[in-house]
């Protein structure tokens, strides 16, 4: 019986059974005609030698039909041919059948009644012996022919023997059902150890394809190939993928030590060296990385391997593989730049500085205290009025400014120092050993002068400047960080002084950045302590008579600080990422205080661009409208054009959403920027704003006059209002009017006020209305309008 297994194997393993019986079918056929012809000749002469002779052509010819099958099975025999089990059922009645001719045997001749005496049936005893032994031998593989074939001779031989009645017979019958019992637990034993053995051997052909086929495609699919050396270090196999990574015939590398492949370039100390080192010491190895000239070029290869013993034990050379890393490594040199450099200018980045920061601070940031050095500085530095040539011109003439200001810098350095880009327009500059202030303020003008001088990029004439700070080593700080920390101090009070200059670092900056820490932390803090107020500042009409709204000021009423105006805290509270916040409670306080104004009066709000940025302006004006149940053409929104230049497409779609809910859209500071007009065509404003630098001196300069004309005419021609701010005298507003501005803001006719001054001033202006006083009454002052917003 065969154990579980799938039809497949099992009928080839009835094969190999089928053939095993096959291989001993001549010789038990010939054995089997052999002596039926002897016994039926010691029969010659018997009561029943007729019998005999019947029975023996009996057997005679079913071995000759036998031989037959043999010869035809021969013919057929395919090696992918299995056999059923119906195949090995027709063999076991076959064998069955031949066994019950031979039971015949004993039965004719033992009993004494047969006439047979003496020493016939002994000679019969011994033949059936025989025969159950031998055939046993020959179906040794498939115990159940074995067992049909021995079973029927012994139990005709014991029926012979047990009715002969001799004593002798008797024995001889035990011998012969133990010789019986013998030869099936003999079958039965070998067959199992026979199926096993085949299965086994199966399965290690199985491994054996499994292995052949992944060796196949690693060396089809895979970039490693295989290699072998013997334990002299000569090669004595090598892929195919390794002969065409070596560039060389396969000839020329067999036999040829790895050591002389490899490392042409290196010396004693080198990979190779060390590769020699782990063939003598028979060690298991990876990655090991060698060079290799493959023609003209260096390649890199990485080796790994396990040493090869043999049956013995004794060691016979190396078993690896090999991979060309050549592009990893260049990739890894790329990645590594990439890392350190800056990819637009190459200069080193900063990680690169605060490396070389770190390196200078070891060895020389000490000063006098160590002999290594005499100290290390830290200049930084930013580009002046780049953001302006950035916006205006495009990116890339802003990236090719930068690379340009980034070569002058470095030739102005040189030797003395490295240069790294920080990002944006910001570089800083590491000088170690410290050369003394004096050599470093000297650095610090030549830097200044270089950045400033004019720039040709594309073909444009452009003009920026350089501010710079310095913080020197051990003077100024006691750590790296604080190196760093007090040069960007020091560039932001040179900045603060008016830009194209330098500063050293001083003490007294540290209060300046404490102060400004305590800005924020106020600032964080307004808001919830209702320190936030809104001033308004009324909107005349063109006679001067009709007030049509207000523009929203905001105004932060501080415990100490007392009023403070918008530019002293919102650049920073955009800094600080606070403005989002305030800029919304703007807008419900701005809607709210409007909402009891007189109708069509409107409100004008100033809209920061970091608002637009957060993406969350339409909701916020959707719901400050619908919270103070204000209608939606009463809110005027004010932006700037820088606005537009940081995200134009962004910017337009949130705009359009805004007016689609049906507010206002003002362009403030009308012309002092760079496009304006590009984008009163792309975006329907409503409104445009003329600058106060336009207003305070279009009296004093006819050509400002005719520009304020031109953007009067351009406000008739594209149905635009348009809004004259600053204005401070009478005679300014006669111009202004004779312009045909649509309206009127400034100290003539109002200062911002707080919201409860609003219906006070309302009245007292429909006073004078209503007594036909015109706008003479106003009373002009002087001084230049404050900057809110």
């Amino acid at each position: 019986m065969l154990p579980a297994l799938p039809e497949a194997m099992a009928g080839r393993v009835r094969m190999e059974q089928v053939q095993s019986i096959l291989r001993m079918t001549p010789v038990m056929m010939g054995a089997n005609i052999i002596i039926a012809i002897l016994v039926a000749l010691a029969g010659h002469g018997s009561p029943r030698a007729d019998s005999l002779i019947i029975w023996a052509c009996l057997v005679v010819a079913y071995a000759l039909l036998g031989l037959r099958g043999w010869v035809a099975s021969q013919r057929r025999r395919s090696a992918n041919q299995i056999v059923s089990a119906r195949g090995v059922r027709r063999i076991t009645w076959q064998a069955g059948l031949l066994g019950v001719l031979w039971a015949a045997l004993p039965i004719m001749t033992m009993p004494a009644e047969q006439g047979f005496e003496g020493s016939m049936p002994m000679m019969v005893a011994s033949v059936i012996a025989g025969m159950i032994g031998c055939g046993g031998f020959a179906l040794l593989t498939l115990p159940a022919a074995a067992i049909a074939y021995s079973t029927p001779m012994a139990l005709g031989a014991l029926w012979a023997l047990s009715t002969s009645h001799d004593p002798i017979l008797y024995a001889l019958g035990g011998l012969l059902i133990f010789c019986h019992a013998v030869v099936v637990a003999s079958c039965l034993s070998h067959a199992r150890i026979f199926v096993d053995r085949l299965l086994a051997a199966e399965e290690l052909d199985t491994q054996r394809q499994v292995v052949s086929l992944l060796l196949s495609d690693f060396e089809e699919g895979a970039s490693d190939w295989l290699w072998e050396v013997d334990c002299q270090g000569r090669m004595t196999y090598v892929s195919d993928r390794m002969v065409a990574a070596a560039g060389v015939e396969r000839s020329k590398l067999l036999g040829q030590p790895m050591s002389d492949l490899c490392g042409a370039a290196e010396g004693p100390d080198g990979p190779v060296a060390a590769l020699s080192a782990l063939f003598v010491e028979q060690k298991t190895f990876r990655d090991v990385v060698v060079s290799i000239e493959v023609g003209e070029q260096t390649h890199w290869w990485s080796l790994s391997a396990k040493p090869v013993h043999d049956l013995d034990g004794h060691f016979t050379g190396f078993r690896g593989v090999g991979a060309d890393i050549t592009q990893a490594r260049e990739d890894q040199a790329r990645i590594s730049r990439l890392a350190h450099y800056d990819v637009l200018t190459q200069l080193p980045n900063r990680l690169s500085f605060l490396q070389a920061l770190s390196r200078a601070w070891t060895e020389h940031g000490r000063g006098d205290r160590e002999p290594r050095g005499a100290g290390c500085a830290v200049l930084c530095l930013d580009l002046d009025h780049f953001k302006g040539v950035n916006d205006s011109l495009g990116h890339p003439i802003g990236d090719d400014l930068l690379v340009q200001a980034s070569a002058r810098l470095r030739d102005c350095v040189g030797e003395m120092g490295l240069v790294a880009r920080l990002g944006g327009d910001e570089f800083a500059v590491v000088v170690a050993p410290s050369p003394g202030a004096e050599a470093l303020g000297e650095l610090a003008r030549d830097i200044v002068d270089s950045l400033s001088r004019p720039y040709d990029v594309r073909g444009n004439h452009v003009l920026i400047g350089a501010s710079v700070g310095i913080a020197e080593a051990p003077l100024h700080a006691d750590d790296p960080d604080g190196l760093l920390k007090n040069a960007d101090l020091a560039l932001y009070q040179a900045k603060g002084d008016g830009r194209g200059a330098y500063r050293f670092f001083e003490t007294s900056m540290d209060l300046w950045i404490q102060q400004r820490r305590e800005l924020e932390m106020d600032l964080r803090e307004a808001l919830e302590n209702d320190e936030l107020k809104l001033f308004f500042q009324p909107l005349m009409g063109r006679d001067g008579s009709q007030i049509t709204g207000f523009e929203a000021l905001l105004r932060w009423q501080h415990p100490r600080r007392g009023l403070v105006a918008p530019n002293e805290f919102v650049e920073c509270a955009e800094q600080w990422g606070l403005i989002g916040k305030i800029g919304e409670w703007v807008l419900a306080e701005a809607c709210r205080t409007a909402a009891t104004w007189p109708s069509p009066m409107t409100v004008a709000v100033n809209l920061s661009p970091h608002q637009f940025a957060s993406g969350d302006l339409v909701a916020q004006v959707r719901k400050a409208l619908k919270a103070a149940r204000l209608a939606p053409s009463r809110l005027e929104l004010e932006i700037t054009e820088g606005l537009l230049l940081q995200d134009s497409a962004t910017t337009l779609d949130q705009l359009a959403q805004l007016k689609k809910l049906g507010v206002k859209i003002a362009m403030d500071d009308f012309g002092t920027g760079y496009s304006s007009l590009s984008y009163l065509w792309r975006f329907p404003f409503d409104k445009i704003k003329i600058d106060r630098s336009f207003v305070a001196e279009m009296q004093d300069n006819a050509a400002i006059a005719d520009i304020l004309r031109t953007i009067a005419l351009l406000g008739q021609t594209l149905n635009l209002e348009v809004t004259a701010e600053g204005v401070e005298t009478a005679d300014q507003a006669k111009l202004l009017s004779e312009m045909r501005c649509d309206h009127f803001q400034g100290f003539l006719y109002g200062r911002p006020m707080p919201v409860g001054d609003i219906p006070s001033f309302l009245m007292a202006a429909t006073a004078r209305r209503l007594r036909g006083e015109d706008r003479d009454w106003l009373e002009g002052e002087d001084g230049a309008e404050e900057s809110f917003g």
